[in-house]
């Protein structure tokens, strides 16, 4: 259901609230209706889940708009189910709001009649709305802050970079000498597994690799 039902036979004040009415739409509709076509008197209607809606409605109109006066009158809508017989297949009911706001003091007083706010009480209202305006202008340019990783170590490639504990994970560079956690010296070509004496040098001969000099 739309917010304004274009209709050629439906005022321009009578004003359906469905589920997907936008209540910023309607309530810029409604005060364009006051102040554009003259017009005193406001009619708004509602069924089911968008009464809840239409009350939001007429409370923020009701600040905007000093003065108007409010009658509310609760009926109910029966919603029927029929096959190609005509016949009754299933019907539901369904509660029904109509809510009238006027700028004139209305004649008969039903049960469902509200006066006018209070001057003081309406400007307290009103202050908190502009204050909630003016903190949502504010952070609609800030960007969502985001969540943190478990430890801060995200969740990259395997083997990548951990964080500060472990450093990298995978192998080290070529060419990079520095010892890694657990190793007593880097292993190079020019290094065997027992005491630097018995490394290959450059000037020995190939079947003396690794055993130092030769004996007199």
């Amino acid at each position: 259901m739309s917010t304004t039902q274009k209709d050629s036979k439906k005022a321009p004040n009578d004003i359906r609230i469905g589920m997907n009415s936008r209540t910023r739409n309607v309530i810029k509709y409604a005060t364009s209706v006051m102040d554009e076509q003259k017009l005193t008197e406001l009619k708004f209607s509602a069924v089911g889940g968008s009464i809840g809606r239409l009350l939001d409605i007429v409370e923020v109109l009701k600040v905007l708009k000093p003065g108007l006066y409010q009658q509310n009158r609760i009926t109910s809508v029966a919603y029927q189910t029929v096959d190609s017989n005509n016949t009754l297949l299933n019907q539901r009911l369904y509660p029904k709001l109509e809510v009238i706001l006027s700028k004139d003091e209305p004649k008969n007083k039903t049960e469902g009649y509200q006066g006018q706010i209070k001057e003081e009480e309406r400007k307290k209202i009103e202050a908190i709305m502009n204050e909630r305006k003016e903190n949502r202008e504010k952070n609609k340019g800030k960007a969502p802050l985001r969540g943190r990783g478990r430890g801060q170590r995200g969740r990259g490639r395997r083997g990548g970079f951990r964080g500060r504990r472990g450093g990298f994970r995978g192998r080290p560079r070529r060419g990079d000498s520095r010892p890694r956690r657990g190793d007593s010296k880097p292993r190079g070509r020019g290094q065997g597994r027992g005491a630097p004496s018995r490394a290959r040098g450059r000037g020995q001969t190939r079947g003396n690799r690794g055993r130092g000099a030769t004996k007199a």
